[in-house]
């Protein structure tokens, strides 16, 4: 489906973010995923559980219903389920039919994520989840704040679209952080790897965006370095470097300060999107000032995205048209869905055929 060709949805044998930790308690929880229910708890230990989240007697969903120890009670007919699937107990009956049982999904705890393997079990390698050293979690440069999530009224795609082109931002953000200065207009630089796709893009010697002059205490000319890492199947991590200009030899100038932004995105159903979001700073060690920054992009800048897939996702489904023209700051997002069509048709076939890229004008 748009922006990826007629059949092509996502794929499941892949790890997704499906929570932050905090969001799983003993209290179940329901998140669709990959256009399935998923019901969510900790058993007694604290050990997260995945389950498929709708019963097999009349389809009450598992997220809606209650913990009873380890296990998880439908809140319909009291019919319990352990967290390997199985069925404990039918309380109008001591038999217990083969067929029910739910599924049990693969689930890893990792930083402030869940990570979820939708897909086949025995192929749900824990090494293919990115460390916290690959995406710069334990670094200590960047004090960290986490907790953003949006349910986004639009198919999947249209936010990592978003994440590819940061072209907008000067303009889809010009109410919040794109006004004044910075550039925007710049052709990225497009970089790829087996399961990654980058764009960066450099300002130099531009005004310093607003934005960034009210955090970071300065006015005038700056470099602006930013941009975005997909790791397949689902977080962007980037953010934007502003430095003083560099010299005539080309030697960078001084750091003033950078931001670093996670951004994963989950598809929950054929037309909407789990997206999960946090964000840090380098200029201070107070960590109210990255909660301060956190809460503005989480209110003011997060919604302008949201709305800008959610609008164009009702475009879609109103005026029944997905033709577009693609133009020169495309060529990280047609790389980008290339690789996403590569991946799904990969569980399709054995021998994927690759289509070339699209001539950008």
């Amino acid at each position: 489906m748009y922006p990826l060709p007629d059949g092509l949805f996502a794929a499941r044998n892949q790890w997704y973010i499906a929570a932050w930790s905090e969001e799983v308690t003993r209290e179940p929880m329901e998140r669709w995923i990959l256009d399935e229910p998923v019901a969510l708890y900790r058993t007694e230990s604290g050990k997260p559980v995945a389950l498929e989240g709708r019963c097999p007697h009349r389809g009450f969903p598992l997220g809606r219903s209650r913990v009873s120890g380890d296990n998880i009670q439908c809140g319909y007919h009291g019919i319990t389920f352990r967290p390997d699937g199985s069925c404990a107990a039918i309380p109008s009956q001591s038999a217990v039919p083969a067929a029910c049982r739910v599924r049990s999904y693969p689930i890893v705890e990792q930083w402030r994520w869940l990570w979820i393997w939708m897909g086949d079990p025995a192929l749900a390698d824990e090494s293919l989840i990115p460390s916290e050293d690959e995406l710069g979690l334990g670094d200590g440069d960047h004090l960290i704040v986490s907790g953003g999530y949006n349910l986004v009224a639009g198919r999947y795609m249209l936010l990592h679209d978003n994440l590819f082109d940061l072209t907008h931002v000067g303009y889809l953000h010009m109410p919040s952080f794109g006004s004044g200065g910075g550039a925007q207009d710049t052709v990225p630089e497009v970089k790829t790897g087996p399961n990654w796709v980058s764009s960066v893009y450099a300002q130099r010697n531009v005004d310093i965006p607003d934005f960034f002059s009210r955090f970071l205490h300065f006015s005038g000319k700056v470099d602006r370095v930013q941009g975005l890492k997909l790791l397949l199947p689902c977080l962007h991590v980037g953010g934007t470097q502003i430095s003083l200009p560099q010299k005539t030899d080309a030697t960078p100038g001084e750091l003033l300060g950078s931001l670093r932004v996670y951004h994963a995105v989950t598809p929950a159903t054929r037309h909407s999107t789990n997206y999960f979001f946090a964000a840090g700073q380098s200029w201070s060690s107070d960590r109210s000032v990255s909660q301060q920054l956190f809460d503005y992009q989480k209110n003011r800048v997060i919604p302008e995205d949201v709305m800008a897939s959610e609008y164009i996702e009702e475009m879609i489904q109103k005026s029944r048209s997905t033709s577009e023209v693609l133009v020169r700051a495309d060529a990280v997002c047609v790389t980008g869905r290339r690789m996403f069509e590569k991946m799904i048709h990969g569980e399709m076939t054995p021998n994927p055929v690759e289509r070339p890229l699209t001539a950008l004008g």
